[in-house]
C-alpha cells in the first residue's frame, strides 16, 4: 500500500514539476513580450511627435512660402 501511494506521489511531484517550468517559460514569454510592446509604444509616441512638429510648421505661413 505505502508502495502505491510513493509512487503516485512521486508522479504528482514529477507533474508539478513539468507545469512549474512550462508556466515560468510562458511567464518569461510573456514578459518579453512586454517588453517589446513597450518599446514600440514608445516608437509610436515619437513618430506621433515628429508628425505633429512637421504638421505644425507645414501649417505655419513661413512653412507655405516654401
Amino acid at each position: 500500500m505505502i508502495d502505491k501511494v510513493l509512487r503516485k506521489l512521486e508522479r504528482l511531484n514529477l507533474k508539478r514539476s513539468k507545469f512549474v517550468t512550462e508556466q515560468s517559460n510562458i511567464q518569461k514569454n510573456i514578459d518579453d513580450i512586454d517588453i517589446e510592446i513597450k518599446n514600440y509604444t514608445a516608437l509610436k509616441k515619437d513618430y506621433e511627435k515628429l508628425e505633429k512638429k512637421y504638421n505644425d510648421l507645414a501649417n505655419t505661413p513661413e512653412g507655405k512660402k516654401k
